[in-house]
């Protein structure tokens, strides 16, 4: 099958231009922090914002906060609801910037600049860990087994440690990548479908360990959420990997499917970046 790859690209800068135009409405006079649009990860930008001192959300509302749940706004500032993806482009227009770690990998930001992180044991890490996802029925394949063993060993661990600055962090307990089950039979091949970055980068350094035991690891990049779920459901695919649970949850509910979710590999935490504000006492004075 064809995978559609460009139209989130020109969706992405539709929505900078639109976002672009409303900065330039407003005059410049409140404090802006862009955060993602989308509900899931705007709740976790706003906790990372409260854990900050910067505003104070409803008691409870947690993973499921809105800008409507801010009750204590000391600074004065406006919460500015961007596309995800627009937000490194969007960054040096507003005073900081809440963005996804994979989004800031892909724009080559640089983590080392990031002003605040959400915690690696933080309730967002533990509930929204990407994961590889098979065809339910397909969690306990050779196939499954074998790409679990190669991605959560020690070699992995280390190299997402020492490759991405913190932008990406490893959630799972490591053991060798020699546990891989020697490939039996004629279908030794594993399609897996993934975002480029992180997720594909990661796969690749398991290719060598893998062919070591008989698998033969395919990669197929996607730069959209939905394809790599269209193409796991038709079969096109043994694995995807570019989600994490809740996602996949929410997409199995609105599309019929039934994919699970079998083991989390990585989360990519929320950071605040520098715009306008060069920090986060700057936004504050």
């Amino acid at each position: 099958m064809k995978f559609k790859k460009f139209a989130p690209y020109c969706a992405g800068f539709a929505a900078a231009f639109v976002l672009a135009v409303a900065l330039a409405g407003c005059g410049g006079s409140a404090k802006q922090i862009a955060v993602p649009s989308d509900a899931t990860n705007e709740a976790r930008a706003l906790l990372l914002l409260e854990e900050q001192g910067v505003i104070t959300l409803a008691e409870g509302a947690g993973l499921a906060a809105t800008k409507n749940d801010i009750v204590e706004n000391p600074y004065g500032v406006e919460i500015v609801e961007t596309e995800a993806a627009s937000l490194p482009r969007v960054a040096a227009d507003v005073d900081l910037a809440v963005i996804n770690g994979n989004y800031a990998i892909g724009a080559g930001l640089d983590p080392a600049t990031a002003l605040a992180s959400e915690d690696a044991a933080s309730a967002a890490a533990d509930e929204f860990g990407n994961v590889i996802a098979v065809r339910a029925g397909e969690e306990d394949t050779a196939k499954t087994a074998a790409l679990l063993a190669a991605l959560q060993s020690r070699e992995v661990q280390e190299f997402i440690a020492s490759s991405y600055n913190g932008a990406v962090t490893a959630v799972f307990e490591a053991g060798a990548a020699g546990d891989v089950a020697q490939a039996e039979g004629d279908d030794t091949t594993i399609k897996v479908g993934a975002s480029p970055a992180p997720h594909a980068e990661i796969l690749v350094q398991v290719k060598d360990v893998l062919a070591a035991k008989g698998w033969t690891l395919e990669v197929a990049e996607f730069t959209d959420y939905v394809q790599p779920n269209v193409a796991l459901s038709e079969g096109d695919l043994d694995a995807n990997y570019f989600q994490h649970q809740p996602y996949l949850d929410d997409y199995n509910a609105q599309n019929g499917t039934d994919l699970a979710g079998v083991a989390k590999i990585h989360f990519e935490p929320l950071s605040v970046y520098p715009g306008k504000s060069a920090s986060i006492d700057a936004l504050k004075n």
